[in-house]
């Protein structure tokens, strides 16, 4: 493999993976074939609009911008698409002047305006709907990260929207995108909204989604083969969440290239892992070792991590039961639930360790989840890199409704 080669196809597996952006290309997505069903049902019903929820990093933002492509494969080039990420300080009108400004309508045959120019400069829900009537072409509108917004005035104002935008059964739809909480949090603004929205819930991905990941991304490259064991360990060591099965196969395919070949091996993965670990954003790192560090030896590197290898619910969350068998395989010792109890709690309630880990229930009955999803695969893989668990222990099957 020549110089040129190498340079060649490292770009090639940049451009293919991509763990910190989402997917914009139909051709990488994989997967998620029922939330594209609900999705496209929504589009295709005057007067339905969407939210697409979920935890982080489960491809919520990736399903919302190939919503063009699916167009386009339906044949229906004449869709106009907005799209709109919510900051924390995004207000109401802000939002919906920059949409305007996306779409365009035909006047006198040829000449193209932007619809911005037609909203007041004080913007109701009713102007929004009456500008929409000047359209002359139907559109979807995606306003990302609407979690973001959720206890604002602005989050009332955009319920009132979808309401008088559904009940004038006005030729544009609204595709909402945020975490699972926020669809309660918008809806209990306007309860009669929910009979408009069609609610796509996103799951961590199954291990054949994952495993698809991988095979249309190297499609995209020249790699010759990937050992199927290591594929199958990077679908568990991803947990269900997207972001990781592109870093760990990133990382394993560029290992490869580098020692100039285009077979993916063991030793590829081991290398990836410990890549992995060290490219991780500072914020999970920062918080890891918040949760984890105490001038004493003691337990809590070894709970934290038994903690991301317990079995999880349909909503992420897990019991102190769930805890122990993984408590026993790390350590060797047969420890029951009083040995580290102590420390689930400090996970949870104590701000020298983070909050890392939420709580809900009652007590004897608590149940607990990462606050941040992304947390869990770090923990396995930076417990694989410390020596305290091995590759081979890591599964992952999606979990199912109770």
């Amino acid at each position: 493999m020549t110089d040129a080669e190498v340079i060649a196809l490292k770009a090639s597996i940049n451009e293919a993976f991509t763990p910190s952006a989402p997917i914009n290309n139909f051709d990488l997505f994989a997967g998620r074939n029922r939330e594209i069903d609900r999705v496209v049902e929504a589009i295709f019903q005057r007067g339905q609009h969407a939210i697409i929820f979920g935890e982080r990093g489960v491809g919520k933002t990736s399903l919302a911008n190939i919503i063009y492509d699916l167009l386009v494969l339906a044949g229906k080039h004449y869709f106009q698409v907005a799209k709109y990420t919510c900051g924390a300080g995004a207000d109401f009108a802000g939002i919906w002047r920059s949409v305007f400004k996306q779409l365009k309508i035909t006047r006198e045959g040829t000449e193209q305006l932007s619809m911005d120019a037609m909203l007041p400069d004080s913007v109701s829900s009713e102007d929004i709907r009456e500008t929409f009537e000047y359209a002359t072409s139907p559109s979807i509108v995606i306003i990302d990260e609407v979690d973001r917004i959720a206890e604002t005035d602005t989050a009332i104002l955009l319920a009132d929207t979808i309401k008088s935008l559904s009940d004038n059964s006005m030729n544009t739809t609204l595709v909402l995108v945020g975490v699972a909480d926020s669809v309660d949090q918008l809806i209990s603004k306007h309860q009669s909204i929910g009979r408009a929205l069609i609610q796509i819930q996103m799951r961590r991905m199954s291990e054949p989604e994952l495993l698809e990941i991988i095979d249309k991304g190297l499609s995209k490259t020249s790699m010759a083969v990937i050992d199927p064991v290591v594929k199958k360990r990077i679908a568990g060591l991803s947990q269900g969440l997207p972001p990781y099965t592109h870093s760990l196969t990133r990382h394993a395919a560029l290992s490869a290239v580098n020692d100039k070949r285009t077979e993916i091996t063991l030793s590829d993965l081991s290398a990836a892992v410990r890549d992995a670990v060290t490219n991780q954003q500072e914020t999970i790192v920062t918080a890891y070792h918040k949760a984890t560090h105490s001038p004493r030896e003691n337990l809590y590197k070894q709970v934290l991590l038994a903690c991301a290898l317990a079995p999880l619910d349909e909503k992420g969350y897990f019991s102190a039961v769930d805890v122990r068998l993984p408590m026993r395989l790390i350590t060797g010792k047969d420890y029951d639930i009083p040995a580290f109890s102590q420390h689930l709690n400090d996970f949870s309630g104590d701000p020298k360790r983070g909050p890392i880990l939420q709580k809900t229930g009652e007590r004897r009955r608590y149940r607990f989840r990462f606050a941040n999803p992304m947390m869990g695969p770090f923990v396995i893989l930076k417990g694989i890199a410390d020596g305290l668990i091995n590759e081979d222990w890591v599964s992952w099957s999606a979990p199912t409704s109770s």
